[in-house]
C-alpha cells in the first residue's frame, strides 16, 4: 500500500483496517456503536503503522486540551521548583499535563505567556503573579477558564488563592532573634511594594516596634543590589547589625555570597535567619535557621482547587487557603 510520506494519519489507519474514517475516529474516541472485532482491527492498524493521535487537534475539537498552564516568576529557586513538582503530580493524577512558563518577574512577559497558554486551549491556569498590583489575567483568560493564584493574590481579582501568613511568620522569626538579646536586627528583602515582601517587612517592623527598638529594614528593588559593598556600607557600617534576617530565598543567597566575599560567615560572625528552607541548609556550617514554607503543599492545594473548578465541583465564591509555616531553629541564629 502506498501512503503519503510523514507520520501516519487516521486516514492511513482507516485504509489499513479497511474501515471508514468515521469508524476509525469512533474507535480512537472510545465511542460506542463499533463492534469489538472492528475496533480490534483498527487498533491493530494503529499499532502496525505507529500511529500517534494529535492530542492538540483532538483537544481543539472537544474544546478540552487535557493540559493546564502554570506561570511562575522564577524556576530556579527551591520554593517554586517544589510547587511545580506538586502541580505536575496532581495534573498527572487527573489525566492532564502542565505547560510551564516563567515570567522572570516581568509583567509584560507574564502577559504574553498567559496569552500564549490561552491560545493553546488550556483547561485551567495556576499562577504566581509577577506583580500583585497588576492584573494580567482578567480580560485575557475566557470567563469560564478556572484560575488559581498562589503565593500572592492579584489585587481586585476574585480568583482562588493559596498563601501563608507572611506577616505573622516574619514577626515570629524576628521575635526569636530578639529573644537572644540582639538589638540591631537588620531585615534584608526585595520588592517591598509587592504582597509577600510588604507583608514580611510589616511583620519585621511590628516585632521591632513591640520590642521598643529601631526599625533597621533594608529593602532593595532587586536582589542584584545586595553586593559586598552594599552590605559593608549599609548593613554593617551604617546600621551596625548584630543579627540579620533575609526575607526571601534569593536575598539569602546574595547575602551569603556577599558576606563570604567580605571574609565573614553568617551564623559565626553575625547571627542569621532566613525565609525559605532549602536543600543542604541543615548541612551548612553552622546549620541555617529558617522559616520553612510548605512549598509542595502550595502546589498540591493550588492544583486541587483548580481541578475542582475544572470538574465544576467547586462553589462559586472565591476560596482562600492559608498554609502554616514552620520556624526551624538550627545554629545560625545563635541557638
Amino acid at each position: 500500500m502506498i501512503r503519503n510520506p510523514g507520520p501516519p494519519t487516521l486516514v492511513d489507519v482507516a485504509r489499513e483496517a479497511g474501515v471508514s474514517l468515521k469508524t476509525a475516529s469512533r474507535v480512537l474516541g472510545d465511542e460506542p456503536y463499533v463492534s469489538e472485532k472492528t475496533a480490534a482491527r483498527v487498533r491493530a492498524a494503529m499499532a502496525s503503522l505507529g500511529y500517534q493521535p494529535n492530542e492538540l487537534a483532538r483537544g481543539l475539537k472537544a474544546r478540552r486540551s487535557a493540559a493546564i498552564g502554570m506561570v511562575v516568576p522564577n524556576v530556579s529557586d527551591p520554593f517554586t521548583a517544589n510547587a511545580v513538582k506538586a502541580v505536575q503530580e496532581a495534573a498527572r493524577a487527573n489525566g492532564h499535563i502542565v505547560i510551564l512558563a516563567c515570567s522572570g518577574l516581568d509583567c509584560d512577559i507574564e502577559r504574553s505567556e498567559i496569552q500564549s497558554l490561552v491560545g493553546r486551549q488550556i483547561d485551567g491556569l495556576v499562577i504566581s503573579p509577577a506583580d500583585n498590583r497588576r492584573d494580567n489575567v482578567t480580560g485575557i483568560v475566557p470567563p469560564h477558564l478556572p484560575v488559581v493564584t498562589y503565593d500572592k493574590p492579584i489585587n481586585g481579582a476574585g480568583y482562588d488563592l493559596v498563601t501563608i501568613p507572611n506577616r505573622r511568620s516574619a514577626k515570629e522569626a524576628v521575635q526569636h532573634l530578639l529573644s537572644h538579646g540582639y538589638k540591631r536586627v537588620v531585615a534584608i528583602g526585595a520588592r517591598p511594594a509587592l504582597y509577600t515582601g510588604g507583608e514580611r517587612f510589616a511583620g519585621y517592623n511590628e516585632a521591632m516596634k513591640k520590642a521598643g527598638l529601631e526599625s533597621l529594614a533594608c529593602p532593595v528593588d532587586s536582589e542584584s543590589q545586595i553586593t559586598p559593598e552594599w552590605l559593608a556600607q549599609v548593613v554593617l557600617k551604617r546600621n551596625r547589625a548584630d543579627a540579620i534576617i533575609c526575607l526571601n530565598f534569593l536575598s539569602t543567597m546574595q547575602t551569603m555570597r556577599a558576606m563570604c566575599q567580605l571574609g565573614k560567615r553568617l551564623g559565626d560572625d553575625i547571627p542569621f535567619l532566613a525565609f525559605d528552607d532549602f536543600y543542604l541548609a541543615d548541612l551548612m556550617i553552622p546549620t541555617l535557621s529558617v522559616v520553612r514554607q510548605p512549598a509542595e503543599r502550595f502546589g498540591a492545594e493550588s492544583a486541587r482547587l483548580l481541578f475542582e473548578r475544572i470538574r465544576g465541583a467547586a462553589a462559586q465564591e472565591r476560596r482562600s487557603i492559608v498554609l502554616p509555616t514552620e520556624l526551624i531553629l538550627r545554629k545560625s541564629c545563635g541557638c
